[in-house]
This record gives C-alpha cells, structure tokens and sequence, in this order.
C-alpha cells in the first residue's frame, strides 16, 4: 500500500480501514485466519467503480487536459465547453481583482 499511496502505511491504517470496509458489508473476514474475502455488494461496488473509472472519469479528464492541442479538444463538446469555462472565470477573476 506504501507504493501504491507514495507514502507510510501502517498496520493501524489498514486494520481502521478493513473495520470500516467490513462494517459497511464489502468484506468479511475468513474464519480463523488473517484473510478477507470480498462480498456480493463489495464485488459489486468494486466492478462499479472500476467501471465508472474506465468509462468515465478516466476520458473525461483526459479531455479536459489542459496539454492537449486545440485541435484534439475541438473535436469534444466537454473539452470545448470547459475551456469556455475556464476562460469565463479567468475573466470574472481578472474583472474582480481589479475593482476598488
């Protein structure tokens, strides 16, 4: 997990987060061992969600990436639709930092 969140894991981190994963039904714990296997609802939520990344949250931000060329962002009406956005905001911004 260390790697993966690029700083310390410790035990008391991963057992509050087994407690809270297995309270809300996620996970339960294998008898008489150290293991936890996923639940119907857990293995449900965790294709949800990978689902939702891929399909998603993953082509959306990528479309709203400010590094990719103009030509790129034309062609997607929420690239288009951000970057109107930004530009209104940057001038709503600029209008208000410079009123008295």
């Amino acid at each position: 997990m260390s790697a993966l969140l690029g700083s310390v894991y410790t035990c008391r981190q991963a057992t509050y987060d087994l407690r809270r994963l297995k309270r809300k039904g996620l996970i339960t714990k294998i008898a008489r061992s150290r293991r936890y296997q996923l639940t119907g609802l857990g293995r449900r939520v965790a294709v949800l969600f990978t689902k939702t990344y891929g399909r998603v949250l993953a082509p959306g931000l990528s479309e709203l990436d400010a590094r990719l060329p103009g030509d790129v962002t034309a062609r997607c009406e929420v690239g288009t639709t951000w970057r109107s956005f930004e530009r209104a905001l940057d001038d709503f911004i600029q209008v208000q930092l410079a009123a008295p």
